[in-house]
């Protein structure tokens, strides 16, 4: 007689310190922590985690292993700043040396996030729409607090591009959410222009909803486009150099919002009907 197939998997009890170290590691993801904040003092954490100090100090270390903490002095730690990783000064080199412009940044960009927007559109599920759709939330809670949103802009983004579920594109655009994306948000300085923004975030998240691939990824070339003209707008160089734009202060920048080349590609909300969700 044949035994019987098991019900179950056997259960795997995470060790105290891995539930920490991923406890503080998405405090810190998630932007609660951010860079060069303090963390509590091993005795704190310990006290706060109901943990031992030795099992503080073992995800700590599992946190430096993995360059997320930093210590600032033997007994003080912080938040390290991943972008100045020995992998963003070789990338900066890299724009230094072949002089990215703004130009090259635009074509980038309007090469990768339509695909990636059209492969969100085909791949989503209902989990990913719902985290589109509290993104979005986020976003216009904070319209009147352009820092956050940026980050929350970026965030949306890179959200996408993992719906799209292709890693080599994912990894093709990171460069440009950590280290170009900046220099675009030098000029957000409206909350107009935040809201339009947001306005395009939300067809999008619409159309992939309804699973309309094509329409997505045509809402985001519209989207992109709004910046380029922003910047002509602002009256700034399509040919200036990335990297000596976002590290130079510039002046102060003129309010402007951002629109389509044309009065067609504005964003209207009346704009194709609306279809069943997935």
């Amino acid at each position: 007689m044949s035994a019987r197939p098991s019900l179950v998997q056997p259960i795997k009890i995470a060790r105290a310190y891995d539930q920490l170290a991923g406890l503080l590691r998405e405090r810190i993801t998630s932007g609660d922590l951010r860079v060069g904040d303090r963390l509590p003092s091993e005795s704190a954490l310990a006290e706060q985690a109901g943990v031992s100090r030795s099992t503080v100090r073992e995800a700590l270390r599992i946190l430096e292993q993995g360059g997320l903490v930093e210590r600032a002095s033997p007994r003080i730690m912080v938040v390290a700043d991943r972008s100045e990783g020995p992998g963003f000064r070789e990338l900066r080199s890299a724009l230094r040396q072949h002089n990215v412009t703004f130009h090259h940044l635009h074509e980038a960009m309007m090469t990768l996030d339509p695909e990636l927007t059209r492969f969100a559109a085909q791949r989503a599920d209902r989990s990913d729409v719902k985290e589109l759709n509290e993104a979005l939330e986020a976003q216009e809670e904070h319209l009147g607090h352009l820092a956050e949103w940026s980050r929350l802009d970026v965030e949306f983004h890179s959200m996408l591009a993992e719906i799209a579920a292709n890693p080599a594109l994912v990894i093709a655009r990171e460069p440009i959410s950590q280290l170009l994306m900046p220099a675009l948000y030098r000029f957000m300085d409206t909350r107009d222009m935040a809201e339009h923004a947001t306005k395009y975030h939300r067809r999008i998240v619409e159309e992939i909803e309804v699973r309309d691939p094509d329409t997505a990824a045509a809402v985001m070339r519209r989207h992109i486009n709004d910046w380029r003209t922003a910047w002509e707008r602002r009256g700034l160089d399509l040919h200036q150099e990335i990297i000596d734009f976002s590290s130079t202060d510039g002046g102060e920048p003129h309010s402007v919002e951002p629109t389509g080349s044309n009065e067609e590609e504005r964003w209207d909300s009346s704009r194709a009907p609306r279809r069943s969700p997935v």
